[in-house]
């Protein structure tokens, strides 16, 4: 049952719960704030010596992942035990958004969109690996993104604990498809790991797919130790060929042939999104190149677990090719001539001649598409303002009209509407709300076919604004 006190944290109700215990919201009366308070437990039943060893070994890691000190690292605020139940807890700031599970849900997001979450998770993993800390559990759930945009990695310190308990036990840690091959095969682990853990969840926001994917848990570790995924320009051929660059050199088997730490990767990231060369593009011939198990393929071909296990040789070849000059236009024009894009992507269903040759010639420019952006708020005056991909495209002033007057009571209601237009493919819009002192925000993800116009309806309702894409035909 719900307790209705930890320590001195009044709880509030349930949030969630995980293999290791169960994350409650709850209040600091001593700072009057709300934190998330996660209990800690053993994954086993221990004898008691190994049990007071464990809660050692907790307080420990918790101590030092409080130390952590990044704008893209969850804040741990307490860390203890209940004088009266004697269960550990960890109390860390209470965060308001989605998950990259949620927003990946409905497929991918826009490139330039998914680098600077990424840019901004390789810089605060730096931040922690400079610390000696490694997450090892590198995934969509455990990444929230904040009402701004902003990304925060949450679990530093917990999935250590569960890996030494796990690993006594005989058992494995992690989630399979977005583990390192160090980790899948149980070999010992550091900062590369979460860099590989890092590309593979990368690589869900450019595709909308998993780098490794199969029916099974062995299947799945199976890809991740020996096979490599089709790089992502397979299902955005849009995406530059540094992108692929970037995410294929974190994918790198060998933990010696990935980026050796997150500044790097980051200043990779921040150059593909200034459109520069990367300052840390590989200059010489891998290790890697020609291995039959260590090689980053470009071969075409649909997510893994979906096809046969692609070459090995393919993404040595491109850089052979770029060594000698033909660059990364001949590396693209390869992958344009041998790809085939997947026809059950999100992209497919836009894409002029999906899953054939493209014709040649230039290609097409797909059409513009539409937002008819309907707004009711109860405010006096105030302000409307719309981001598409945090490039602002509206701002607006609101008015409203008396709707109902009861002695002194007044209700306002306004009504804005707007016509915004917006390219084709996946994009994200920003809506913001100001008036009386209160300024809300909302984010939604969504894919425009060029020519349609797509209709949403924003609303505040008290304090909250609600975003909703209202179906054709609806009121």
């Amino acid at each position: 049952m719900t307790p209705q006190t930890l320590a001195r944290y009044q709880i509030q109700g349930e949030i969630g719960r995980g293999m290791m215990g169960v994350v409650y919201r709850a209040l600091d009366p001593a700072l009057g704030r709300i934190v998330a308070l996660k209990t800690v437990q053993s994954v086993f039943p221990l004898p008691q010596e190994q049990q007071k060893a464990f809660e050692e070994r907790f307080l420990s890691e918790a101590r030092v992942a409080a130390g952590l000190s990044h704008p893209a690292i969850v804040v741990v605020h307490d860390v203890g035990r209940d004088p009266d139940t004697g269960a550990l807890f960890i109390a860390f700031e209470y965060l308001q958004g989605q998950t990259l599970s949620d927003l990946t849900a409905t497929g991918p997001l826009e490139w330039r969109e998914a680098f600077r979450i990424a840019g901004r998770l390789a810089e605060a993993l730096h931040h922690a690996h400079a610390r000696g800390i490694v997450h090892r559990d590198i995934k969509p759930g455990n990444v929230m993104i904040l009402p701004t945009g902003d990304p925060k990695i949450m679990d530093f310190g917990i999935a250590k604990l569960a890996t030494s308990q796990l690993t006594a036990a005989g058992e494995f840690f992690g989630t399979p498809s977005y583990m390192s091959p160090e980790q899948a095969l149980g070999e010992a682990v550091d900062g590369r790991s979460d860099i590989f853990s890092l590309g593979s969840v990368t690589y869900l926001m450019l595709t909308g797919a998993k780098a490794f994917d199969a029916p099974s848990v062995p299947a799945v570790l199976n890809r991740v130790a020996r096979h490599d995924p089709p790089p992502p320009s397979q299902f955005a051929r849009e995406l530059p060929s540094e992108v692929d660059v970037i995410v294929m050199r974190a994918l790198a088997k060998r933990p010696s042939e990935r980026y050796p730490d997150g500044r790097t990767l980051a200043e990779d990231v921040e150059d593909a999104l200034a459109g520069r060369p990367l300052r840390h593009r590989l200059t010489h011939l891998p290790d890697w190149a020609g291995s039959s198990t260590g090689a980053l393929t470009l071969e075409a071909g649909p997510p893994s677990g979906t096809a046969s296990p692609p070459s090995a040789t393919s993404w040595g070849r491109r850089e052979v090719i770029a060594l000698v000059g033909l660059g990364l236009a001949a590396a693209a024009a390869l992958l344009m001539v041998s790809g085939r894009q997947p026809a059950s992507t999100p992209f497919a269903a836009g894409a002029s001649g999906a899953g054939i040759a493209p014709p040649a010639g230039p290609t097409p420019v797909p059409a513009p598409a539409h937002i008819a952006l309907t707004l009711d708020h109860p405010f006096k005056t105030g302000a409307m303002k719309v981001w598409i991909d945090d490039q602002s495209v509206l701002d607006a002033a609101l008015e409203s009209r008396v709707k109902k007057k009861l002695l002194v009571f007044k209700s306002r209601r306004g009504s804005e509407s707007a016509t915004l237009e917006v390219p084709a493919g996946t994009h994200s819009v920003r809506v913001q709300v100001e008036g009386d002192g209160v300024t809300l925000n909302r984010r939604l993800k969504t894919f425009f076919r060029g020519g349609e116009t797509k209709r949403l309806q924003a609303r505040v309702d008290g304090k909250q604004l609600a975003l909703e894409w209202i179906a054709a035909g609806r009121p």
